[in-house]
């Protein structure tokens, strides 16, 4: 393959909607804080259910170094940095994914220091699995794209979180030493290191390279990692500190970047910014030294707009109650697939939403320099790992709103099929055929409840709308005026039209004991004075629709009652006959519904075939 894999997320920068474009950290930041944290995570987790009450805390470490002497010449030494400033030099920088100018330019100065950034895990899994394609975890993190052997609910799928590692690394250089307990379809090895730089293909003295560069024990054309003491011995030639495979703290694995394209401080804003969940919550603690040895910790909650969103995760959980500007609800799943006349997925999760009403719930703009960033209506979408998958835009109208969004556990895996490789969003299309249809589908559902929420919740807090008598209007009172007058041009509105078919609706919300709402009433259907006849075949439809952004959308399940003489032929349709004088009564009662939401009746009814005339007789 062509080592130039830094590219997967070329042309894709991180999202940062409205106030979130504000101190946003560098694209390579958040990239190496998403995709290496998730990875890295996953691992911990898969150890967590392995070992159980036992499994020691996972952390991770990002410790950034300027190295001399001694300690800068085993790097040089160990992955060969001097062959590869040689490469660079007679090769195009541009086209294998180089920038202008890296440390490989000063490599052969000793005087010059060699920055590296050592991220170090501790309590997971390592990379485990025989050495054997899509068995290894290591061949699948550093040699593989898309395999997705992950356990159900992980983070994302092996391969493209080198990514983030390879775009840590100005020369696209990678270390990874990794430890492991010992399995049986791998015996006797507990300890792998592998070395790679990732360039693009290229030419060079008339041979065609295709950019994999490895450290590597394997003879020529195979790539094979160091194993057990010989990994340890070249761990510590390289200044990485050597691991106990019969130490669960130790396992893990520790990565080494050459030349970080990432600073300290940009880095553990890109921490608070994707991880906050997990950090509020305890799940893992991430610290960042940096150059000078200074140990940074991410503050999630000393950020004004990270606080206001970790008080909407407090509200979704249920572990605070919302105040009078804020709101809490369980969201209803969608009314297919069923599984014993009942839904499958009756709750998706839950949401908490919070405001600023004096503040900037109502703000225009905000300064960032000299750029103006607008505001937006924000809502944190998180699942089972605890990382902000996205930032999801629900509207630009005042007032503005922030939450959280926690999926429920059912439908976990169902969310993580539908998300991009950079995990940043739930897509309700996909034009792969990867994704299951139930995926989508349930993506669709949850993006649509969520913003249904959303803007019944901002609904709530507008202010109330002024008396009639309150409300002067002097150009549109003088356009009444001159209609009332007779006035104006172009011809009048048309007579209203006469309908054969009457309706007469009859509805109530009731409260369930679960704090619900359910819709019970009836609708009556007969024929008017304008029906030609005296007796008709008629087509009746009746459904229940929730309102999305003032608009009708999804459909309400209904449990209709129909008359005698009338045959069910769709789904929310009956077809039956009207006579003269007496009226077709539908009796319905909705499913149970979360009271944020609103919905409006719609029933309709026409003539399809005309049975007598309006003097009774056949036709």
């Amino acid at each position: 393959m062509s080592g130039d894999l830094a590219k997967i997320f070329r042309h894709e920068e991180p999202k940062a909607p409205g106030i979130l474009a504000v101190g946003d950290p560098p694209a390579s930041a958040t990239l190496l804080a998403r995709e290496v944290i998730q990875n890295s995570w996953d691992a911990g987790i898969e150890l967590s259910r392995e070992l159980g009450a036992d499994a020691p805390d996972f952390a991770m470490e990002f410790r950034f170094l300027e190295l001399t002497g001694s300690d800068r010449q085993a790097i040089v030494e160990a992955m060969d940095l001097a062959g590869l400033a040689s490469r660079a030099s007679r090769i195009d920088r541009a086209k294998v994914g180089l920038a202008g100018s890296d440390a490989l330019d000063s490599i052969g100065d000793e005087g010059t220091p060699l920055r590296v950034l050592r991220v170090i895990e501790h309590g997971a899994s390592g990379m485990h699995g025989p050495w054997d394609q899509n068995k290894s975890h290591m061949f699948m993190a550093l040699m593989s794209i898309g395999f997705t052997e992950k356990a159900s609910g992980a983070g994302g799928s092996y391969g493209y979180g080198k990514a983030g590692l390879i775009n840590g690394s100005r020369i696209r250089s990678v270390l990874a030493y990794s430890c492991f307990r010992e399995r049986a379809d791998d015996p006797g090895v507990s300890r792998r290191l592998l070395g790679v730089t990732y360039w693009g293909p290229h030419d060079l003295e008339g041979v065609n390279h295709p950019g994999i560069g490895t450290l590597s024990s394997g003879a020529a054309g195979r790539i094979q990692p160091f194993e057990n003491e010989e990994a340890d011995k070249l761990a510590a030639g390289a200044g990485l500190p050597v691991r106990d495979p019969t130490v669960s703290e130790q396992l893990g694995t520790t990565f080494l970047l050459v030349d970080p394209s990432v600073e300290p401080a940009d880095l553990i804003r890109a921490v608070e910014r994707s991880w906050w969940p997990a950090i509020h919550m305890n799940d893992f603690t991430v610290t960042v030294v940096d150059y000078d040895g200074v140990t940074l910790h991410p503050r999630p909650m000393q950020d004004p707009v990270l606080h206001s969103f970790i008080e909407s995760w407090e509200v979704a959980l249920g572990r605070s109650k919302p105040d009078k500007d804020g709101w809490y609800a369980q969201l209803n799943g969608p009314q297919t697939p069923q599984v014993g006349g009942k839904p499958r997925y009756p709750n998706v999760g839950s949401i908490g939403l919070v405001a600023d009403l004096s503040g900037w719930s109502y703000a225009d703009t905000v300064a960032d320099d000299d750029d103006a960033v607008a505001h937006r209506s924000l809502v944190a979408l998180t699942r089972g790992p605890r990382m902000v998958v996205e930032y999801f835009q629900v509207g630009s109208s005042t007032p503005f709103i922030r939450g959280s969004f926690v999926a429920d556990e059912s439908i976990d895996e169902l969310l993580r099929q539908t998300e991009p490789k950079a995990h940043d969003s739930w897509r309700a299309k996909a034009d792969d055929g990867e994704v299951s249809g139930e995926a989508l589908a349930m993506a669709d559902h949850v993006l649509k409840r969520i913003k249904q929420t959303v803007n019944n919740h901002r609904t709530r807090l507008k202010p109330p709308v002024p008396p009639p008598e309150d409300i002067d209007l002097p150009f549109f009172s003088a356009i009444v005026r001159k209609l009332m007058s007779g006035g104006g041009k172009g011809p009048h509105p048309p007579p209203p039209d006469n309908r054969p078919v009457s309706i007469a609706l009859q509805q109530a919300p009731q409260a369930t004991e679960a704090g619900k709402i359910e819709v019970v009433g009836s609708a009556s259907f007969g024929l008017t004075d304008h029906a030609e006849t005296s007796q008709a075949l008629v087509r009746i439809s009746i459904s229940y629709r929730f309102l999305e952004d003032d608009r009708v959308g999804e459909t309400a399940v209904l449990h209709v009652t129909a008359p005698t003489g009338f045959e069910l032929e769709d789904v929310g349709v009956w077809v039956g006959r009207l006579e003269r004088g007496t009226d077709a009564a539908f009796s319905f009662r909705s499913e149970s519904y979360d009271p944020l939401w609103t919905g409006r009746l719609i029933a309709d009814g026409v003539v399809i075939e005309v049975l007598h005339d309006a003097d009774g007789d056949d036709r």
